[in-house]
């Protein structure tokens, strides 16, 4: 039972199947969508149209949960695990995945013919007649020599096969366990028979060899003068004409790029939750009534995780109070209340009154004092012990001339290399001890005031100058904090607000086109302060994660009601945790050819890039020579070799320039205006070095061929999913609207 064990102990793990986490074996079943629902056109979703297999699905998802806790549990053994949002939403991500790619590689082994017999099954199982071995064997490893032991795997297969167990259920899931070993072995094979095929039909010619050899060792010396899309001033182009959009749109209206997915989106503004005077008047009440008890306790430490919302508590100089404004990532009370503060002896009740973490409740529970420091410094940047000698020396340098006279802060702003205290002369005040790096500190709160010095730390060499330091003494609280909890009549008092602000849009909305309302939308929650945002949800992938699951359940309800269209209003606000969302369908898309609508603001760019792009041409034409053309556009000559295989240019991605350097011109001529993907540019080929010349390619054959696999290997996937129709229904369905 032992040998079982290690199986049974790997029962949770997602073993790897097409490159994406496959489940090895089955433990349970669970089912989100529960039972006995109505057969229904697209169930948790299709590939080309075929509904996916939701009992696998559930399998997968329910061991893919049982990963995550045993990784949780192996992390911390001690710990009861438990999933968190963020882990279901992973769970369900690897399930789904994996359900899609085993529907798709089936289907590609069955396309190709590809099987696994039992022979062959039995060869992988067991490593014999030459095969090798699958991954199962790093489970069964021989205690002395570390190799694989095939007959504790063939024991352990056995005695799953065949269990001498009198309990049914426990033999049923010892049986079930094996048949899920065998399917596991099984389909690592047909992958790996999958891609041998597919790497075998990779291959580099010599022609490709030696194109890569020049591509890589061809170097063009080249001048250009170039000048971006963004310099050419608004007015030199216009608008586009309403002609010239729809001209635009019948020409390329079919082009790929333009083809679109099902998409609804929604444009919102939120109006925020907010407590009111009386919410938090009811948080302080409370903490007047416990005012009493709280100064009669002997144990401030359960009073304040008993009744505190924020439970922290610290007798030492974490618990340490300030007044607001200190510099300080801590607890600090309102100046108003600092008299209050400063005559206060330990054992005294202060509040309640509103600090930086909301009503609050503070005893007096001793008293620490704190040492602050001021200093100033200049920061020189070193890493190697080249780099700290050097700044070593030119620190020495530095020192030398302040203290014959020079200003600081003129030599802060000429050298230090410090951005959070440049602006500030180089200063830092009244930090307190123990917050900078340990040499740093140590200067600064053990040298005399007045100190000019260098320090070594891991940044590099400081020059350091004492100005001050400081004891003060601050009280040490335990505070009582309580959360003001927004209440229903506030609630409702929002929501009614909500409400009204929908009726005054749907009176603005009247007669009004859909581009109009998208405008008057943003201008009505823009004056109120509220900013607009948008986000899209498409239909093959329904999702939208801005908001809570209740929230985006109203919101797909109204996008996905079949008589909503484009600039309705959703009807009435929806609650969100902290805030509701006013909300229109700003757009509802139909897959395939797009309407002129639904591209008119992306075709309006592309009609002024293009006008932006002929306005430079005409600038540009007929100028030959280089250093005059720079001149007359306000631009200058660039100067750089590049080969074919470069990407990064001085002016940026613009393969068309490397393009055009290797299109044919000879050394010494200029090319023609050329539209580039931000610019336009002139360029001459000024020199051609050519590589050494070689009749070998075999690296450059080999690199292709490693790179095309590496490539195919990473993208075959994608490439399939892509081919593919693939509808994610499992939200919609859920929340029964599909």
């Amino acid at each position: 039972m032992a040998i079982i064990g290690k199986i049974r102990e790997k029962s949770w793990l997602l073993v790897v199947v097409v490159g994406i986490a496959m489940l090895a074996f089955v433990i349970g079943d669970m089912n989100p969508f529960g039972t006995g629902q109505q057969e229904d056109v697209y169930g948790i979703g299709t590939i080309n149209g075929e509904k996916i297999d939701e009992e696998q699905y559930n399998t997968f998802l329910n061991n893919a949960r049982n990963n995550i806790l045993q990784q949780k549990l192996q992390q911390n053994p001690n710990q009861q695990p438990a999933l968190t949002k963020a882990d279901q939403d992973n769970a369900a991500q690897q399930a789904w995945t994996t359900s899609i790619m085993l529907n798709l590689m089936e289907k590609e082994y069955d396309a190709l013919g590809l099987l696994v017999d039992d022979i062959e099954l039995e060869n992988v199982l067991y490593g014999e007649n030459g095969f090798t071995p699958s991954s199962l064997s790093a489970q069964f490893r021989d205690s002395i020599t570390g190799e694989f032991a095939p007959e504790q795997l063939r024991s352990a297969l056995e005695q799953l096969q065949d269990p001498q167990v009198n309990d049914v259920m426990q033999r049923e899931q010892m049986i079930q366990q094996y048949n899920d070993v065998i399917d596991f072995v099984r389909q690592e094979r047909l992958e790996k028979k999958y891609m041998v095929l597919l790497n075998q039909g990779i291959h580099a010619t010599t022609v490709e060899g030696k194109k890569e050899y020049e591509s890589q060792k061809t170097v063009k010396n080249i001048s250009y003068v170039y000048q971006d899309f963004t310099r050419v001033p608004n007015d030199a182009v216009g608008e586009p004409t309403d002609a010239e959009i729809k001209d635009f749109y019948e020409k390329n209206k079919n082009k790929k790029k333009f083809e679109q997915e099902a998409t609804r989106e929604l444009s919102y503004f939120q109006v925020p939750l907010n407590p009111s005077s009386e919410d938090t008047l009811n948080a302080l009440d409370k903490l007047t009534q416990l005012s009493e008890n709280f100064r009669k306790t002997k144990d401030d430490s359960s009073f304040v995780i008993r009744y505190s919302d924020l439970k922290q508590f610290s007798s030492r100089k974490e618990g340490i109070a300030k007044p607001e404004g200190a510099m300080t990532q801590g607890f600090m009370y309102p100046a108003s209340i600092q008299n209050v503060v400063d005559s206060a002896k330990v054992g005294d009740i202060i509040g309640p009154y509103k600090s930086n973490f909301g009503p609050t409740l503070s005893k007096v529970i001793g008293r620490e004092t704190e040492h602050t420091a001021t200093v100033r410094h200049i920061l020189l940047n070193a890493q190697s012990d080249a780099e700290v000698a050097d700044a070593q020396r030119k620190a020495d340098s530095i020192v030398r001339v302040i203290r014959a006279g020079g200003d600081f802060e003129a030599m802060v702003r000429l050298f230090s290399e410090d951005p959070g205290s440049k602006e500030t002369g180089g200063k830092y005040e009244d930090f307190t001890e123990g917050t900078m790096v340990p040499e740093f500190n140590d200067f600064s709160f053990q040298k005399p005031i007045g100190t000019l010095g260098t320090v070594k730390t891991s940044y590099g060499i400081h020059i350091v100058e004492v100005l001050n330091r400081k004891s003060v003494e601050y009280p040490v609280f335990a505070n009582v904090i309580k959360n003001v909890k927004v209440t229903k009549t506030t609630a409702d008092a929002i929501n009614g607000f909500a409400s009204s602000l929908i009726y005054d849009l749907d009176e603005l909305f009247t007669n009004k086109t859909l581009e109009e309302k998208i405008y008057i939308l943003d201008t009505f929650a823009s004056n109120r302060n509220f900013p607009t945002r948008k986000v899209s949800v498409f239909d093959e992938n329904p999702s939208i994660g801005a908001f809570s699951d209740i929230a985006e359940g109203k919101i797909f309800r109204s996008l996905y009601d079949e008589n909503v269209k484009a600039g309705d209003l959703i009807s009435s606000p929806v609650r969100d945790t902290d805030f509701f969302i006013v909300g229109m369908v700003s757009k509802k898309i139909e897959a395939g050819m797009p309407k002129l609508e639904d591209i008119k603001s992306t075709i309006v760019e592309e009609l002024k890039k293009e006008k932006r792009a002929q306005y430079l041409v005409d600038q540009m034409l007929g100028i030959t020579d280089l250093n005059t053309l720079a001149t007359e556009i306000g631009s200058r000559v660039n100067s750089e070799g590049v080969t074919f295989s470069a990407t990064n240019l001085s002016v940026g991605n613009e393969p068309k320039i490397v393009g055009t350097a290797f299109s044919g011109l000879m050394d010494g001529e200029t090319s023609v205006p050329v539209v580039g993907n931000n610019g336009v540019f002139v360029l001459r080929v000024d020199s051609t070095t050519l590589g050494e010349e070689t009749t070998d390619y075999s690296s450059e054959k080999m690199q292709i061929k490693q790179t095309n696999v590496s490539t195919l290997n990473s993208q075959f996937q994608n490439a399939l999913m892509e081919m593919s129709d693939i509808q994610d229904n499992r939200k919609l369905r859920n929340l029964g609207i599909r």
